[in-house]
């Protein structure tokens, strides 16, 4: 504007006959009110967009005049914009909050333990030291030294959460007082972290499962199991309206599984206690001589409660076999972190596996059957075994449908192999759970059941 107003101003006086100097005097309160102008613009940036428009759109007479004072809130946000461009550099948000040139603090799990042993009491303190020295006895494979240095830390503290004693008091065959030790964990950890105690409870039914297959004879078992004498001397995790929607929260998905296994089978739900032992083998996978390496611990957690689960039940062989898988894919010693890394060589040893077979791994990857060439020709000389991947036996009962051409081999037998071990009267009762007819032979019960289950798996349409 003041551009504008200097041409027309200088346009008009060239017709008189002004000197340069007249018309130069007569411009210069006009190129004033320009410079004034421009610092008011200046001035103005700290102001919200709507103040700033109201200023440009004064009249050019007033814009030489005294700007008016800032409110507060203005000053502040003019301050604040100010801080800001100093502060540019120091932070970049998102990329560091700290200085240029400074360091994080140092992590050092040692001076923080130490510090805490500095201002814990005596009794806090001994407790940390009979739980550190329990772990390194258990690592060790010294059960009746981790025992007892476990019971010390009940004795200083009867409320201390210290789960693996009751895999201690479970491989010394005192298993009411396993599952004692484990209830109480698993009720504290729950009430406290609200999270399922997943561990806890799996090696609790473990324990009442184990009671159960040490009875001599099957008329005793099943009085025992008719008149419920077992939950009457093993202790129970007692649930509440929220325990089924906290125990499916479980985000660890083969530990979820595995409790399931356990929890059906001690509730003679045959058909999910199949359904989850397939679920198992699926993630074992083939009983491979050269296992890949497991970094999920997916295999290792898998192969391990799969054979403790026989075990329990009393299948001393297809338990050895998990066990051996278990502990190819371990890294026993005391530098693991993870307890799961030391229970597959807790258990051979304690069951004392490793002394029953010349070859170690004679029963996992030699064939057991001859060729029959060789038994036609009737030869004596026994040929040395082809090394070959077990898989376990195949049903002739149970025919395999066409559209399971491409399905899990795997998975397809471990539900074939679980239906052919159960009796006529379990096949009916786990038909009438699931809603099916329980008349027919055994065959059509077997094929009834098979097809349900493999529909609830996914590989039936």
């Amino acid at each position: 504007k003041s551009c504008r107003l200097l041409s027309s101003l200088y346009i008009s006086c060239r017709p008189t006959n002004m000197s340069r100097r007249t018309i130069s005097v007569l411009c210069l309160p006009v190129a004033i009110a320009g410079f004034a102008l421009k610092q008011h613009q200046l001035f103005d940036s700290g102001r919200r967009p709507n103040e700033a428009a109201t200023a440009r759109n004064q009249s050019p007479l007033l814009l030489g005049a005294t700007p008016r004072p800032l409110t507060n809130a203005e000053r502040e946000r003019r301050d604040e914009e100010r801080r800001r461009q100093v502060r540019k550099n120091d932070v970049v948000i998102g990329k560091t909050s700290a200085k240029s040139g400074e360091t994080d603090f140092t992590l050092d799990i040692a001076a923080t333990e130490e510090e805490w042993m500095r201002q814990a009491s005596r009794v806090e303190q001994e407790v940390y030291r009979k739980t550190e020295q329990g772990m390194h006895h258990l690592k060790l494979l010294q059960v009746e030294e981790a025992s007892h240095a476990f019971d010390q830390v009940f004795e200083l503290k009867p409320s201390a959460y210290l789960w693996q004693a009751g895999i201690a008091k479970f491989y010394l065959n005192q298993m009411e007082d396993a599952a004692d030790v484990l209830v109480k964990s698993a009720t504290r950890f729950e009430k406290r972290f609200f999270e399922p105690a997943t561990e806890e409870r799996i090696w609790r039914d473990a324990c009442e499962l184990k009671l159960l297959s040490s009875i001599a004879t099957k008329q005793e078992r099943k009085r025992v199991v008719e008149q419920d004498l077992l939950s009457k001397n093993v202790a129970q995790v007692h649930d509440t309206e929220n325990t089924a929607e906290l125990l499916a929260s479980e985000s660890r998905k083969v530990l979820r599984i595995a409790r399931e296994l356990f929890n059906s089978t001690l509730h003679k739900d045959y058909s999910t206690s199949i359904l989850s032992r397939a679920k198992l083998r699926s993630i074992c996978g083939p009983y491979d001589e050269f296992p890949v390496l497991d970094r999920k611990l997916w295999k290792l957690t898998a192969w391990f409660y799969l054979g403790l689960h026989y075990d329990a039940m009393g299948n001393e062989e297809e338990s050895k076999k998990c066990m051996k898988m278990a502990l190819r894919l371990s890294t026993a010693g005391t530098s693991a972190v993870d307890i799961v890394h030391t229970l597959p060589m807790l258990h051979m040893a304690r069951r004392d596996w490793f002394d029953d077979d010349e070859d170690f791994d004679s029963d996992l990857f030699e064939s057991d059957d001859i060729s029959d060439e060789d038994d036609d020709n009737n030869n004596d000389d026994k040929l040395p075994k082809a090394k070959t991947t077990k898989s376990p036996k195949r049903s002739t009962k149970v025919e395999l449908p066409k559209e399971l051409v491409d399905a899990n081999p795997i998975v397809v037998d471990a539900i074939r192999e679980g239906i052919d071990h159960l009796s006529i009267l379990e096949l009916r009762e786990a038909l009438s759970m699931r809603g099916l007819k329980i008349v027919g032979s055994k065959d059509m019960l077997q094929t009834r059941l098979f097809d349900s289950l493999m529909t609830d798996a996914g590989l039936i349409a």
